[in-house]
C-alpha cells in the first residue's frame, strides 16, 4: 500500500512538472550569419545613409576646385525696344517712333596670381573629401559595433537555451530513475517532489530565456530592415572565422589600432583641412593680378547714313543689322593689379579664426588618439581576461562533470542523499552555463579587438 501511494505521488509530481516547451531551434528556420547581418545593417542604417549623403558633394567640390586655375567665361545679351514721341531733326517736328537697341558681349577673366589661394583651395577641397570618406567609415564602424554587441547577446541566449535543454533532459531522466527506485522502495517521495520542483523551475527559466531570445531576434530584424519577418522563422549564428590574434602584445595592438582607426584618420584629415584653410586666409594679404578680355557688339534701329534727296531733302537710310553687328565690334584686353591696403581688419579676423580652427583640430586629433589608445587598451585587457576566465571555467566544468557523474552513481546506489546529488547537479549546470557565456564573451572580445586593429574587415 505504501509503495502504491508513493507511485501515485510520483505520477502526480511528473504530471505537475511536465510542461509543453517550445523547441529550440525550431524546425525549418532561416539561419542568418553575422556577415549577412552586418551587411544588411550597413545598408539599412539611417545614420550611415546620412553620412554617405555628404560624400558626393565633397567629391564634386574637389573636382570643381581643379578648374579654379582656368579663366572664367561669361556671355550676355540684351534687347530693348522704346515706344514714344521724339523730335526728328530732319522733319523739324515731333514724330511717333519705335526704337530698337540690342547688344551682345563675351568676356573672360583670368586670375593670374592671388597669393596661391587657388592652390590651397584645391588641397583644402581634396582634404575635405578624404575627411568625409573617413567620417563615413567611422560612422559605419560605430553602427556595426553596436549591432555586433546586440548580435552577441542573441548568440549568448542561443547557447543558454541549448544548455537549458540539456539540463531539462537530465532532470527528466533522473525523474524516470527515481520512479523506478520508488517502485523498488529505494527512494523517498520527497526526493521525487524536489526533482519535480527543480524541473518546474528550470522550465520557467527556459520559457523566460526563450521569450527574451525572441525579443532580441526581433530587434536584430529591425536593424536589418526586415520588420515584417517573424522572429520565430529565423535564427542567428556566427558563421565566420574569428580572427586569430596569436601572441599579440598590448603595444602591438595599440600600434595597429592607431594605424587603422577611422576616427583618427578623420581627425588627421580635419587638421590638414584647417591648415590649408589658414594658408588660404593668409593669401588674402597678397595682391591680386588678373587678366580681363572682352568682345562686344550692338545694333540700333536709329543708326543709318544721311543723304540728300532732291524731293525729300535730307533723309536717313537705316544700316542693315548684319552690317551693324560687323562694324560695331569692340575688343578690350586689360591687366589689373589689386593691392589690399586696408580692409577694416576683416582679413586679420579671418586669419585669427583660421588659426583657432587649426589649434582646435590639433586638440581634437590628440583627443581622438587618446580615445583610440584607451579603447584599445580596454579591449585588449577584456580579451586577456576573457581568455583567462574561459580557461579557468573549462577546468571548473571538467571538475564539476566528474563530481556530478560520481555523485549520480553513488546516489543511484543509495549511498548519498538527494540533496548532495542536487548540489552536484546544480554546480555542473552552473559551470556549463558560465563556460558557454565565457566562450561567447571571448569570441566577442576577439572580434571587437580584431576590428579595432584592422584584422576583422567586416567592421
Amino acid at each position: 500500500m505504501r509503495a502504491k501511494k508513493a507511485g501515485v505521488g510520483l505520477n502526480l509530481a511528473l504530471v505537475w512538472a511536465q510542461v509543453i516547451l517550445p523547441p529550440f531551434p525550431p524546425q525549418g528556420v532561416r539561419w542568418i550569419s553575422l556577415g549577412e547581418f552586418l551587411r544588411a545593417v550597413s545598408q539599412q542604417a539611417l545614420t550611415i545613409q546620412q553620412a554617405a549623403l555628404q560624400l558626393r558633394p565633397a567629391e564634386w567640390d574637389a573636382f570643381q576646385a581643379r578648374f579654379n586655375f582656368l579663366p572664367s567665361l561669361s556671355a550676355s545679351a540684351s534687347a530693348t525696344q522704346n515706344y514714344g514721341t521724339t523730335f526728328d531733326p530732319f522733319a523739324f517736328s515731333r514724330v511717333q517712333q519705335t526704337t530698337t537697341f540690342s547688344s551682345a558681349s563675351v568676356g573672360a577673366n583670368w586670375v593670374l596670381f592671388a597669393g596661391l589661394a587657388n592652390h590651397y583651395l584645391l588641397k583644402q577641397a581634396r582634404a575635405n573629401a578624404a575627411a568625409v570618406r573617413a567620417s563615413l567609415r567611422r560612422v559605419q564602424a560605430e553602427v556595426l559595433t553596436q549591432a555586433l554587441t546586440q548580435f552577441s547577446q542573441t548568440l549568448a541566449d542561443s547557447v543558454a537555451l541549448v544548455l537549458a535543454q540539456q539540463r531539462l533532459e537530465r532532470l527528466r531522466d533522473q525523474l524516470a530513475r527515481v520512479r523506478l527506485q520508488l517502485e523498488a522502495g529505494q527512494a523517498l517521495l520527497s526526493d521525487s517532489l524536489s526533482l519535480a520542483a527543480q524541473l518546474a523551475r528550470e522550465e520557467a527559466q527556459y520559457l523566460q530565456l526563450f521569450n527574451r531570445h525572441r525579443e532580441n531576434k526581433l530587434l536584430l530584424l529591425q536593424l536589418m530592415g526586415e520588420e515584417e519577418v517573424s522572429p520565430d522563422s529565423v535564427e542567428f549564428y556566427l558563421g565566420l572565422q574569428v580572427p586569430d590574434l596569436g601572441l599579440l602584445s598590448e603595444k602591438e595592438a595599440i600600434q595597429l589600432a592607431l594605424a587603422s582607426a577611422p576616427e583618427l584618420e578623420e581627425a588627421r584629415w580635419r587638421l590638414l583641412l584647417q591648415a590649408y584653410a589658414l594658408k588660404t586666409a593668409r593669401a588674402g594679404y597678397f595682391p591680386t593680378l588678373a587678366l580681363n578680355a572682352s568682345i562686344q557688339t550692338n545694333y540700333s534701329s536709329n543708326a543709318g547714313n544721311i543723304r540728300f534727296d532732291p524731293v525729300l531733302g535730307l533723309v536717313r537710310e537705316p544700316l542693315p543689322f548684319d552690317r551693324q553687328i560687323r562694324d560695331n565690334v569692340n575688343q578690350s584686353v586689360s591687366l589689373s593689379l589689386s593691392v589690399p591696403i586696408f580692409r577694416q581688419f576683416r582679413q586679420r579676423a579671418q586669419v585669427v579664426r583660421a588659426e583657432a580652427s587649426v589649434e582646435n583640430a590639433s586638440l581634437q586629433e590628440r583627443l581622438q588618439r587618446q580615445q583610440v589608445v584607451r579603447r584599445t587598451q580596454q579591449a585588449y585587457l577584456a580579451w586577456q581576461n576573457a581568455l583567462a576566465q574561459e580557461q579557468a571555467l573549462q577546468r571548473s566544468v571538467e571538475a564539476a562533470e566528474r563530481a556530478y557523474h560520481q555523485t549520480r552513481l553513488q546516489y543511484e546506489a543509495g549511498r548519498l542523499s538527494y540533496w548532495q546529488f542536487r548540489e552536484a547537479l546544480l554546480a555542473y549546470s552552473q559551470a556549463q552555463a558560465e563556460l558557454a557565456q565565457a566562450q561567447m564573451d571571448r569570441r566577442l572580445r576577439e572580434l571587437l579587438l580584431g576590428a579595432y586593429i584592422g584584422k576583422f574587415r567586416e567592421l
